[in-house]
Formats: structure tokens, C-alpha cells, sequence
């Protein structure tokens, strides 16, 4: 038995506090910004990646009404449900059972996820044979560690855009505050990846297999990173005759993976998902972010041991190489996704390389690299209008949740139909740029609120199929001034005071379909 695996795979106190401790860290900011937001405004649930976000709850919701294969609501023509996201679906049902509350649901299966990250990091870093007196300060600095980006920030070095480390999910502590779905991506990861290390026997690679496809389910990216690192570790590591036997099982991913490639590059209503562009940041401001990471990571690349440890410890190491090597040609148009989490590998052998000092190295170690959680802390503790949003822009659509049926269309702001998408069965004529032909949708809004007149108005509007229309002021009469007597829109909410009033109105579906 190695010093680091004496104590079993235990979960002791100590260590339950130090995920206490990062978790509510990570939760308290969310927590306040429900109950302490400004006057006047709504916390939109999110403080990152709110159009993204928002994407999510369009599923979501769609869980909360009994759906397991959704529909993509960004895409105006109908289709037939077709993604299944074990997150999105477990989120939702627990929605349901909370009274419809999304983001109360998010967050705790957020919060359930990062135990799961810090346990199943815990699980490795004891298996690579760090000692069981090093534990709890091996947690904090995985959970707090971070990269430059937050002095960079701080200091007025670098701006926000460019600290990387500040803005995508490259570390465990960036993704518990900025996104639940990075968590349980990068918890599930570490789980299915150490399964199949482990795995001897057929349950242990069924096991395996059931937790890569969950993953798949999850999120993709992830999972096609899980056979890209087992794979390299494999033919790195082992003996040639061995590499059969422990490669096979990975070939129990290929029906997820089919799967996946079907729904995001064959499927029309999700396909386009897989052609957005995804800017790439410059080589510099990765350096900035993971070079101190990165840096450490060295000491506690090779242990003093062969073995088990050694072979543990390669899959660490092929996990920052294959991200490296993905960064470095960017195979795909989506590069930066393959990042999220890639800290985790290398806060994690800094700990180990730590471990021949005395625990209280690798606490000052945690300290001197928190600087990205303590920039990330106070950023999002500044009332920024783009999470503290006038309250009757959220009211407006929670108040047209009841008049809203699956298949109908709003038409609203790009903001508020975000939150539309994400909090009523309707879909946004206007909402995530991504959506296909988006700027064609832009320009059209904005002439209907601008320029056009009430009968080019209303003829857009049987064309469209628009079922539910935002207008701006708290006045009955206003679709009769744009719309022309004989519309059919009737109120149906007002929400907030003059000079922010929105009105909400509906009208029976047209007998139409989008063209």
C-alpha cells in the first residue's frame, strides 16, 4: 500500500470543509445578487455566458414540461425533438419539482457537482501518491488556483477580454462561479477517465463505458477529449502487447459519439451549433493564463516511483498535452471548448511536486495563485448591467409564461427573448446571435419598432406566425397605433414603471407556418 492511498478512498471531514469552503466562495456572489440587486433591476441568474445560459434553460424548460428529447428553440422552423442532455433533463426535472425555479435548480446541481470535482480530483491525486497529510492543501489549490489574468486585471495590465483565465472555464473555481455545465463536464470527466485506467474486469469497463456515455450526453467536447487522453496515455505508457485490452474498451463510446455526430453536424435544426466560429485567444494570453499553472506543473511530473503512480500520473500529463496539441492545431472550429478545465491537470501536479514540502508549501502555493478567484470574486460583485437588468425586462417574460404554448413565437428585444426562450414554452423570433440568419432577424426588428407602418406591421407578423408581441409603454391602445385597428393582439401583462414599462400581447396562433 503507497503512503498516499493509507486512509482508503475516504472522503475525510477536513476535506468536506475545504469543499465547503471553495463552494461557498463560488455560491455566495449568486446568492447576493438574487437578494441584493440594485433597485429597479432583476439578477438575470448568471453572471457569465448569459446568452449561453439562457440556451440552456431553452432546454431546460423544456424538461420541467416532461421532454427528453428537446428541441433546438433557436431554430424557427419545426422539427422533431432529437437532443438528449442528461444535465439539461435531470436541471429541469428538478426545476419541476422546486415549483419552476431554473436557476435554483442549476445551482444545486452546481454546487452537487463541484463535491464531485474536488472528490474525484482527490481520487487522483491520491492515486499519482500524494500523501494523505497533503490532502486538504492539495484541495485549495485545486479549487482556488488559477493562472496571471486576475493581477494582469487588477493592475490594469491587461483588459478584462484579454485575461482568459478571468473569462472561460480554464480553472475549477472560474467554472463553479461562472457555469454549473463546465463543473459537471469536467467532474464526469475525471470519474469515466479514472474508471477506465482502473478498470480490469467487464463490469469495471462497463462501468467505464456507462460513465463516458453519460458524459457524451453531457458534454460532447469533453467526452471526444476522454478518448483523446486514455488513448495517449495507453500508447504512451504500456507495453505494446498490452495496448488492444485497454484501448478496446474505449470503442463502447463509439455509439454516443455516433450519436453526437449525427445530432451536430448532420441534423439540420443543431448542425449550424457546430459551424459557429469560435475565436482563438493569442498565444501570449494563454501563456498568461496557464503559465504559472503550467510552470508547476513540471515539479510533479514524474514521481519517484514506478508503477501505478507513474501510470496515474501520465494521464494527468496526457491531459495537458492533448489540450496543448488541440490549441496548437485547432482541428476544430471550436478549440477554446477543449480548454475548459485544463487547470485542473496542472494545479493538480503542482500539488504533487509540492508534496516533498511540508503541507504548508502548497498552501502558500493556493494563496500566491488565487489571484484569478479574488479578481473573479470582485468582478462579479460590481453591479454590471449586463447581470443586473431593469426588472420589467425579466417580468415581461415570467408575466407571459402562462399565455405561452410550445410552438408559439414572441417577438421582443434579443434580450428579452432570451429570457423567453429560457423561461416559457414560446420560442424568440430574436434572441442568441447564434441562431441562423440572426442579423436578417435584427434588421427586421428593428425596422418593426423604427420605421415601419402599421400594415407592413402586422403583414410581418402573419408572416412571421408571431403569436406573442413586447412593445414598449403600459398603454392598451398601443398595438392599434402600430398595428392598425383591426389587430387581433390583446393585452396581456404590464410590467414596471414609466419611462421602463414593456407590454406584453398575444393574440391565437395564426393558421400559418414559418417559411
Amino acid at each position: 500500500m503507497t503512503p498516499g492511498n493509507e486512509t482508503g478512498a475516504r472522503y475525510p471531514l477536513p476535506l468536506l470543509l475545504a469543499w465547503v469552503l471553495v463552494a461557498a466562495v463560488a455560491a455566495l456572489p449568486h446568492l447576493r445578487a438574487h437578494f441584493s440587486a440594485p433597485p429597479g433591476t432583476r439578477f438575470v441568474g448568471t453572471f457569465y455566458f448569459v446568452d449561453d445560459a439562457y440556451n440552456y434553460l431553452s432546454y431546460v424548460q423544456q424538461a420541467e414540461d416532461g421532454r427528453f428529447f428537446f428541441v433546438n428553440k433557436l431554430v424557427r422552423e419545426e422539427h422533431a425533438g432529437a437532443l438528449v442532455n442528461l444535465e439539461w433533463w435531470t436541471v429541469g426535472r428538478l426545476s419541476a419539482l422546486l415549483g419552476r425555479r431554473p436557476w435554483l435548480a442549476y445551482r444545486i446541481v452546481g454546487v452537487l457537482a463541484s463535491l464531485v470535482l474536488l472528490w474525484a480530483a482527490d481520487l487522483w491525486l491520491r492515486g499519482c501518491g500524494l500523501p494523505q497529510t497533503h490532502r486538504i492543501a492539495a484541495s485549495l489549490l485545486v479549487g482556488l488556483g488559477g493562472g496571471l489574468g486576475g493581477v494582469c486585471f487588477e493592475t490594469g495590465l491587461l483588459p478584462l477580454h484579454r485575461c482568459i483565465d478571468l473569462t472561460a472555464g480554464l480553472y475549477p473555481f472560474v467554472e463553479m462561479l461562472s457555469n454549473p455545465h463546465f463543473v459537471l463536464g469536467t467532474a464526469l470527466f475525471l470519474l469515466a477517465l479514472h474508471a477506465f485506467r482502473t478498470a480490469r474486469t467487464w463490469r469495471g469497463q462497463a462501468g467505464a463505458v456507462a460513465l463516458g456515455s453519460a458524459l457524451a450526453l453531457v458534454r460532447p467536447y469533453d467526452a471526444l477529449l476522454l478518448g483523446a487522453v486514455r488513448g495517449l496515455a495507453v500508447l504512451v505508457t504500456e507495453r505494446p502487447r498490452l495496448w488492444p485490452a485497454r484501448l478496446l474498451p474505449l470503442l463502447g463510446l463509439a455509439p454516443a459519439g455516433a450519436y453526437n455526430y449525427w445530432l451536430l453536424f448532420r441534423n439540420p435544426a443543431f448542425a449550424f451549433l457546430g459551424q459557429a466560429p469560435y475565436p482563438f485567444p493569442p498565444a501570449t494570453e494563454m501563456a498568461v493564463a496557464l503559465g504559472p499553472a503550467a510552470a508547476g506543473a513540471v515539479l510533479g511530473a514524474f514521481g519517484p516511483r514506478p508503477g501505478a503512480e507513474a501510470n496515474a500520473r501520465s494521464h494527468l500529463l496526457a491531459w495537458a498535452a492533448m489540450t496543448v496539441a488541440i490549441a496548437v492545431a485547432r482541428p476544430f472550429q471550436f478549440p477554446l471548448q477543449f480548454l475548459v478545465g485544463v487547470g485542473l491537470p496542472l494545479l493538480g501536479l503542482t500539488s504533487l511536486g509540492l508534496a516533498r514540502f511540508r503541507p504548508a508549501v502548497t498552501l502558500l502555493a493556493a494563496v500566491a495563485l488565487s489571484g484569478t478567484a479574488v479578481a473573479a470574486i470582485r468582478l462579479v460583485l460590481g453591479p454590471n448591467p449586463h447581470w443586473y437588468v431593469p426588472a420589467a425586462r425579466m417580468d415581461v417574460a415570467r408575466a407571459l409564461r402562462p399565455a405561452c404554448r410550445p410552438g408559439d413565437v414572441a417577438l421582443a428585444a434579443p434580450d428579452i427573448g432570451l429570457y423567453l426562450g429560457g423561461l416559457t414554452p414560446c420560442k424568440a423570433y430574436l434572441s442568441h446571435p447564434i441562431a441562423p440568419g440572426y442579423v436578417e432577424r435584427d434588421a427586421e426588428a428593428r425596422a418593426f419598432y423604427s420605421t415601419w407602418d402599421p400594415g407592413t406591421r402586422a403583414a410581418f407578423l402573419d408572416r412571421r406566425c408571431i403569436t406573442h408581441l413586447v412593445l414598449p409603454g403600459d398603454e392598451a391602445p398601443a398595438p392599434r397605433a402600430l398595428l392598425g385597428e383591426g389587430t387581433p393582439f390583446r393585452l396581456t401583462a404590464t410590467t414596471g414603471p414609466a419611462p421602463y414599462a414593456l407590454s406584453a400581447y398575444s393574440r391565437p396562433r395564426p393558421d400559418c407556418s414559418p417559411r
